[in-house]
């Protein structure tokens, strides 16, 4: 079942009464899927899966992407039929990189390995690559498809949305921790300090608990003015995570906008927060 490409409309927005109809569009994300305006585009997006960072990619950028590695590379290992795959060196380190066309997409995987362990990686990163199945509606989601393999301790995904005609921005992240992380975006007064030690001031919006996704995170608004810059909101929800669970990573959403571009701000938070859900893992 593909998710990709379904709109909803979400009204009734908390907060912003008499605010238009939000349009979004389901977008997948690592264990979740989230409903992203219409008015925004992803602008760069990053997955990693028992520590294989994964993405699919466009068809025809292999060869453009040899082409820049050039004689950073040091061999061609072969691996599973239809897999193209390459060990180079970064600096110091050792890296593999491998690709399989798989549908419609180019799935690249990215691992790296000390001396002497690189049967060990290419082995861990053939698994991701032959877990992949085209559609959303379960897995580890990258896009277009998703890796169909039980949760990991090091999972990790990062994508950015921007507005196509405003200054809104909104950043959405997770990652697996060993124990809970309950300082990220807490402390607004050391945030208040480093503005008034700028010449500038910061004031408080919004501070909440808020459930997202069955998950209970905290909601921070405040905006800030620094001297000689357009004065700039921020937005962030917070969950802590479980630790060693990668169902339930630390996740961090983070909305930023100029100071004239609140209100769409706030519209697209106010329909995206509710809009999340978790996917199923099989």
């Amino acid at each position: 079942m593909k998710w990709a490409g379904w709109c909803i409309l979400v009204a009734g927005l908390a907060g912003c009464a008499g605010a238009k109809k939000v349009e979004l569009k389901k977008e997948a994300v690592g264990r979740f899927r989230v409903g992203v305006p219409e008015a925004m585009t992803a602008t760069s997006r990053s997955q990693m899966i028992y520590g294989v960072r994964v993405e699919a990619r466009r068809l025809g950028a292999w060869a453009e992407r040899m082409a820049d590695l050039g004689e950073k590379v040091v061999s061609r290992p072969t691996m599973a039929s239809g897999v193209e795959a390459v060990w180079y060196r970064e600096a110091s380190d050792l890296i593999l990189e491998a690709r399989q066309l798989r549908g419609e997409a180019a799935v690249t995987v990215v691992r790296d390995a000390p001396e002497g362990k690189e049967e060990v990686a290419e082995r861990l990163s053939g698994d991701v690559l032959e877990a992949y199945i085209e559609g959303t509606a379960a897995g580890f989601c990258i896009g277009p498809g998703a890796i169909r393999m039980g949760p990991s301790l090091s999972e990790s995904v990062e994508i950015v949305w921007k507005g196509n005609a405003s200054s809104v921005r909104v950043d959405f992240s997770t990652q697996t921790v060993t124990s809970p992380d309950t300082k990220t975006f807490m402390d607004v007064e050391e945030e208040r300090g480093f503005a008034q030690l700028a010449g500038g001031s910061l004031t408080l919006l919004r501070e909440r608990d808020r459930t997202v996704a069955g998950l209970a995170g905290r909601e921070i608004w405040i905006s800030i003015a620094l001297p000689g810059k357009e004065p700039q909101v921020r937005f962030t929800w917070h969950f802590a995570g479980v630790g060693r669970d990668g169902t339930k990573p630390k996740i961090d959403i983070v909305g930023k906008s100029g100071s004239g571009d609140q209100a769409t701000l706030e519209a697209a938070w106010e329909a995206m927060l509710p809009s999340i859900e978790t996917v199923p893992v099989k």
